[in-house]
């Protein structure tokens, strides 16, 4: 028996590829300028916070071509550009989708609101703020037509680069009762509303099942609760200089408000128990897998392949989470992954009996495939 799983693995470890973790589409289709909400917007060049104007905001949308599943996870990306600059259409941002959509997920480009005075903490406050409730309204908006999209409404997940981390960060972390006062404007500037009360009226949770951080910060660790079980997995370098790692003023501007980066982040996250990853590149700068303002010269860094296969394994794991069926592998809910388990998968193959929880790469498909990962992982063990 042993030599027959050890052919099986050697086999399986040539061809077998695994939906989620490995670009399994060859092609993406792409459907630009999708319309998830609409929100009053600071011109690019302000002076003040009451000047503002509706602006329709918009979503890029990349799938597996030939993709026949339904209820498929989806990940919204959220580019750089210090909430004054930037767009979806951003290198990285492209990237980032095209590979996601290759693996099997339902990628989001997302656009949100821009407009910063850098030389007020008042109007960064309120700047991050319009972006966390444009994260949520884009959520909302893909939960009310998950049927049309045909996604998988509990699986949507962020993943944000330096003011996109921003986003997802507090968009993850922070509570309408944790508003910044900056938030609620004054005599002449707009009560910006509550996060989830901007874009549109769609009456679904805004929060993301699970968060990617690339350089980002938060603005108060306080904001972090117990109760904010969002898994979370940060990248940082050490020496950063635009978002500090431990805490400090982004931009090295001291008119911005202070921000807590990713060190402190994982230590209050680990403190609480709650479910989190940071990756920390020894002497490395802002955006070192190889971009300066989202935009690549000369390409990815070493750096580039090593966050996907660390990312992609991470919402990986996030997909199982929740799942009725047990641990991965354990088609026969036994608590244990064994020869049992190919028994269990061979007579349901069999006898066509198999169930979802036998589709253990999210194919649509119960085969050998299948089979392979299971003796991978009883091989492992």
């Amino acid at each position: 028996m042993k030599n027959t799983l050890l052919l099986i693995f050697v086999w399986g470890s040539l061809f077998a590829e695994n939906r989620y973790i490995d670009e399994v589409f060859d092609s993406v289709t792409k459907t630009e300028d999708v319309i998830y909400g609409n929100a009053p917007d600071l011109p690019f060049i302000f002076l003040f916070e009451w000047n503002t104007y509706d602006v329709d905001l918009d979503m890029d949308i990349y799938e597996p071509a030939g993709d026949t599943l339904d209820n498929r996870p989806v990940i919204i990306f959220l580019h750089t550009g210090a909430f004054f600059s930037g767009h979806n259409e951003l290198d990285d941002m492209v990237a980032l989708s095209t590979t996601a959509a290759k693996r099997g997920y339902v990628a989001v480009s997302l656009n949100y609101r821009l407009g910063l005075n850098i030389l007020s903490s008042y109007s960064g406050e309120r700047a991050v703020y319009r972006g966390i409730q444009d994260g949520s309204a884009a959520i909302r908006f893909l939960k009310e037509y998950s049927h049309e999209f045909r996604i998988d409404p509990e699986n949507i997940f962020m993943w944000g680069s330096s003011a996109g981390s921003f986003i997802a960060l507090h968009l993850a972390f922070s509570q309408n009762d944790e508003r910044p006062e900056s938030t609620y404007g004054n005599w002449q500037d707009p009560d910006l509303g509550c996060i989830d009360c901007e874009g549109n009226p769609f009456d679904h949770s805004g929060k993301p099942k699970a968060i990617i951080s690339c350089w980002g910060a938060i603005g108060d660790l306080d904001w972090i609760d117990p109760e904010d079980a969002v898994p979370t997995l940060m990248f940082h370098g050490s020496i950063d200089p635009v978002v500090p790692i431990n805490s400090g003023f982004p931009l090295m501007d001291i008119a911005l408000p202070m921000v807590y980066g990713s060190n402190l982040i994982y230590e209050k996250l680990q403190s609480l128990e709650l479910s989190s990853e940071l990756q920390v590149e020894e002497g490395e700068l802002h955006e070192y897998w190889g971009t300066v303002n989202g935009n690549w010269f000369g390409g990815p860094t070493e750096f580039w392949e090593g966050i996907l296969e660390q990312s992609f394994s991470f919402l990986y794991q996030q997909l199982d989470s929740d799942s009725d069926c047990g641990i991965v592998g354990d088609v026969n809910g036994d608590n244990l992954i064994n020869v049992l388990d190919l028994v269990d998968f061979t007579q349901c193959i069999l006898n066509h009996t198999c169930s979802e929880c036998h589709d253990i790469n999210y194919d649509g498909n119960v085969n050998i495939m299948d089979i392979i990962l299971v003796v991978n992982s009883i091989l492992e063990e």
